[in-house]
């Protein structure tokens, strides 16, 4: 009777296992099936020392600050470069940026062009293709800065939608002071100082020679004169057109291929861009969808509307993080009211640390990195 006792035990214990890896087992394989949400929020420019869950009491960030409260907070999460291009790279394909060409040890060390012929190789795998194909919607709202075109101005090699994005709104570009009428333009400087050297070089050429036909010093005929004459005017508009035209070859806003503003209508940006976050939440709240919002905040010039101006301690800057921590507010209350809470991989960093360098005469433009004292590099971003 013992013997008959222990077999039947033994066997319920069989039975009762095999129910329990069976269900383990089941759980594993919908564990694997599940395919939650996934939306990445990236800032530009913002230092670690600029939100109050990693130790600031002055800039209120209360969104940003409730990620970390609910979720897990990163404190060695580096990035891989310290200025947009390079880092933009790596964090899209999880290789360092010299691996795919998207670094320089020169003064190009960022995309300076949206006519330009770099950007991220489409050979590079991206992490919105990978999720591509699986299965996900994908979609990039706000900055991309990693290249259009590469022979032709319509061949969009560079493009969102050839690296696994299924919708793109935004700047195919970066924000610069060049997009704002009334701040001095930044872009390039190295290229504007060289042109502009060489532009007054060719003028005093040419008014010596002109001056020299004048007194009768030198024999040159007129139309060598006049073919030198439009080299020069030539060389002068390209000085000048780098200065009065950027805004309308850089600062452009597109939807998939269309350009949709040019140049871009800072006032109206941010309102757009997050109507168009929402917007791609609501459409494929059926999942699953991977939602890249790649914010322009907190990118000098610091445009921010009014709504937002004035608010902070920190001035401009301080406004422009607490108008990007609303709209982080925003997009996280529209995850709650679709239901998808429990179901969505919800993402914050900054691409790199602040702009340390950004000021306007004694007035801090950029950002704080609190322990970290490398910062984005003046030269692009």
């Amino acid at each position: 009777m013992k013997q008959f006792w222990r077999w039947n035990c033994m066997f319920s214990l069989a039975i009762w296992l095999s129910f329990c890896i069976l269900l383990n087992a089941c759980g594993i394989k919908a564990a694997l099936d599940f395919k939650p949400n996934i939306v990445l929020m990236l800032a530009d420019d913002l230092g670690i020392g600029d939100l109050g869950c990693y130790g600031n009491n002055t800039i209120r960030t209360p969104n940003i600050d409730r990620l970390a409260k609910e979720g897990v907070k990163l404190t060695q999460h580096i990035a891989a470069a310290s200025l947009c291009t390079p880092s933009r790279a790596a964090f899209l394909t999880g290789r360092y940026p010299i691996r795919s060409g998207m670094a320089s040890s020169n003064s190009y060390r960022a995309l300076q062009w949206n006519a330009g012929s770099g950007g991220l190789p489409n050979n590079e795998t991206t992490f919105a293709r990978l999720l591509q194909q699986q299965g996900y919607t994908t979609g990039l709202i706000g900055k991309w800065h990693q290249g259009v075109n590469c022979d032709y101005g319509n061949d969009y090699c560079h493009h969102p939608l050839n690296h696994g994005f299924d919708y793109f709104y935004g700047m195919p570009f970066t924000l610069l002071n060049n997009c704002q009428d009334n701040k001095p333009p930044e872009l390039d400087a190295a290229f504007q100082a060289k042109l502009w050297f060489y532009t007054q070089l060719i003028g005093l050429a040419v008014f010596s020679v002109l001056t020299g036909k004048i007194t009768g010093l030198i024999s040159v005929p007129w139309k060598v004169i006049l073919c030198f004459s439009l080299f020069g005017f030539l060389f002068f508009a390209s000085w000048y057109s780098s200065y009065g035209f950027v805004k309308h070859w850089n600062c452009i806003m597109m939807r998939n291929f269309s350009i949709t503003e040019q140049p871009m209508k800072l006032e109206r940006t941010t309102s757009i861009m997050l109507q168009e976050a929402l917007s791609f939440i609501q459409q494929n709240k059926q999942g699953p969808f991977l939602l890249f919002v790649s914010f322009l905040h907190v990118h000098t010039p610091l445009f921010t509307t009014k709504r937002f101006l004035g608010k902070s301690k920190h001035g401009l800057y301080g406004d422009n993080v607490e108008e990007m921590d609303w709209v982080v507010g925003q997009i996280l209350d529209a995850i709650d009211k679709q239901g998808l809470k429990n179901s969505t991989f919800t993402y914050f960093a900054s691409d790199h640390g602040g702009h340390l360098e950004a000021q306007d005469g004694t007035i801090q433009l950029g950002g704080w990195n609190g322990i970290y004292k490398d910062s984005e590099n003046p030269g692009g971003s």
